[in-house]
């Protein structure tokens, strides 16, 4: 949780009856979320954190992992779209070293089909979505440096490795 959402918090240390178990539980932290309330419960024997309380949609899972769901999923379809980009580009590639299609021909397909076979490394990510990027990417095969991890994510391969520097220096002072 950031700061902000610290300042919200309220600790109560009150013993209640769960509904399900009928076990104490004691309300360790009351608190309000900009977009959503929670209460957190946890069990005197075995110190589970159990959350109980009324969000709106994703809210406060996305506070408490740090990440926006629909942001891992825009970011893991691009990723697979760029590795589509790759593949369908080496297939026409092959294509034409086999003599099955002319080099003009290669030229022309890419040129009248480009979002099939290009992959435009255009944005310019901030540090959180590349901090979301950098974890996703973990999960991947063969994201080996960072021009493949800019390839992947569409992202701007030379402001992409001033912000990795900056992060790499960052956690080196930390």
């Amino acid at each position: 949780m950031n700061a902000s959402n610290r300042e919200n918090l309220v600790t109560c240390p009150v013993t209640v009856k769960t509904s399900a178990t009928g076990d104490n539980a004691t309300v360790v932290t009351l608190g309000q979320m900009q977009d959503g309330k929670f209460v957190a419960f946890t069990h005197d024997d075995t110190n589970n954190v159990v959350f109980v309380g009324v969000s709106e949609g994703n809210a406060v899972i996305n506070r408490m992992i740090g990440i926006d769901y629909a942001e891992v999923v825009e970011l893991f379809t691009r990723a697979v779209n760029n590795r589509t980009r790759q593949r369908n580009y080496f297939r026409l590639y092959n294509q034409m070293l086999l003599n099955e299609i002319s080099e003009e021909d290669f030229y022309a397909t890419i040129e009248n089909d480009e979002d099939d076979y290009v992959i435009e490394e255009l944005e310019t990510p901030s540090k959180e979505r590349l901090l979301h990027a950098l974890k996703l990417s973990k999960n991947i095969k063969d994201v080996n440096n960072s021009e493949d991890f800019s390839n992947l994510f569409s992202f701007d391969s030379v402001e992409t490795d001033k912000q990795l520097a900056n992060i790499k220096e960052d956690a080196c002072i930390q």
